[in-house]
């Protein structure tokens, strides 16, 4: 019997494989809803799902794209205290940088997508790279300033 895997399961496929079972196995399967029966609706079913994720991951890049223009036109700007010897107190966080272009652009950004996983403490423009989508990556430049 050929079923069409709702879920992954174990030892067997992943989601959207077609694969070959036992018919005893496959009606459980069914039964659990982790799978359909492979048949044309089951197949039709499965392309036209297909067909709506790679279409809606076509619209998140472009929008993705978009942003991206959008957040390397101008440096985000923060402002730190700094000693007497030119030490920076404290730092800008990625949910500081987060907040800002929220604030700025209304455009929101996901903190584990940043490719610098360190924090920023000097003062100067500083490049800071973060994917925001499957194979765009945008740089946004943060300027720290003395406050």
């Amino acid at each position: 019997m050929k079923v069409i895997l709702l879920e992954d399961v174990k030892g067997r496929g992943k989601k959207d494989d077609i694969i070959e079972v036992a018919s005893g196995f496959g009606m459980h399967l069914i039964r659990e809803n982790k799978a359909i029966e492979a048949s044309k609706g089951g197949l039709k079913k499965l392309d036209a799902q297909k067909q709506a994720k790679e279409k809606e991951q076509n619209r998140q890049v472009e929008q993705a794209k978009e942003d991206k223009v959008v957040l390397e036109k101008k440096p985000l700007e923060f402002y730190l205290n700094v000693g007497k010897d030119g030490r920076v107190f404290k730092s800008v966080s990625h949910k500081q940088i987060i907040d800002k272009v929220m604030n700025d652009f209304g455009i929101k950004l996901d903190k584990k997508k940043f490719k610098n996983k360190e924090h920023i403490n000097t003062l100067g423009i500083t490049n800071v790279e973060i994917e925001l989508a499957k194979g765009v990556v945008a740089t946004l430049k943060i300027a720290i300033k003395e406050q």
